[in-house]
């Protein structure tokens, strides 16, 4: 897919936001952070990995002033709620959260372990809850913000496997639709991604274990997903759903679920 040659604007809309971006050392993550910052916005990338936050903080440094990197863990919550509130006291309060850290334990069901399963929780949806925690006060205060979280097409439809991923995206969708009711009419944006199969670390880490690899029409490339995540942000919707074949998989799925789940079994 051709790369865009022009920075994505969005119509100036995040002009002067401040916005934190989690797993930012890799993948979407990377994307997304560079993209807010051509957008304008002062961007603090959170990651664990520090070689790879170096570099992209001299990315941001240069498309937007003030943007950065921070090393955080943030299945440390306490070290995450941290971190945001040393970011808010010098950027002033968080406009835009985006939860897209994630972890995939990568265990086969006959070895994985009850500790696997909490720490991939940590990572995928506690670390998530405790950061939307710690910014709504400020948020419902103004009036405004927006809280992404990046769940997975394997939340909405698992996989054969141990688990532990999809369930830990399920509950994450479920939280931010929960959420989402209560916070929308107080002007608090809240939305779900399930971007569909990136080349990331992650996702090449899945084919490597065995995942099949999706069809072309359920892969998307980073800058594809970071684009419409950020063009829908904001608005009305729930969902940010990057691939109409896997929406379609949903539809297939309610409809014929003894046929799905057959076919599901050996996919």
């Amino acid at each position: 897919m051709r790369r865009s040659s022009s920075p994505p604007w969005f119509g100036g809309r995040y002009q002067g936001q401040v916005a934190v971006v989690t797993g930012a050392s890799s993948g979407l993550g990377v994307q997304l952070c560079r993209d807010l910052a051509r957008a304008g916005a002062t961007v603090i990338g959170l990651a664990r990995r520090r070689e790879p936050l170096d570099a992209l903080a001299k990315d941001l440094s240069a498309l937007s002033k003030g943007s950065s990197t921070m090393v955080c863990d943030v299945a440390d919550t306490v070290a995450q709620r941290s971190a945001l509130q040393l970011i808010a006291s010098i950027h002033g309060p968080i406009d835009i959260l985006i939860n897209n850290a994630a972890q995939d334990p990568g265990i086969r069901l006959v070895d994985i372990t009850e500790g696997d399963f909490r720490h991939t929780f940590d990572v995928n949806f506690f670390a998530p809850v405790a950061a939307t925690l710690e910014v709504l006060p400020s948020m419902l205060e103004r009036g405004r913000g927006i809280v992404i979280n990046v769940s997975s097409d394997g939340g909405r439809l698992p996989a054969p496997g141990p688990g532990a991923y999809p369930s830990s995206k399920a509950a994450l969708s479920a939280f931010s639709e929960s959420i989402s009711y209560r916070l929308g009419p107080k002007g608090v944006s809240t939305h779900v991604v399930y971007p569909a199969f990136m080349g990331t670390e992650l996702g090449m880490g899945a084919l490597g274990r065995g995942l099949r690899k999706p069809p072309g029409m359920a892969t998307r490339t980073e800058e594809t997903v970071s684009h419409q995540i950020l063009r829908e942000a904001g608005g009305p919707g729930l969902e940010i759903s990057v691939s109409k074949l896997i929406d379609a998989a949903m539809l297939f799925r309610n409809l014929m679920p003894r046929t799905y789940r057959r076919l599901r079994r050996n996919w």
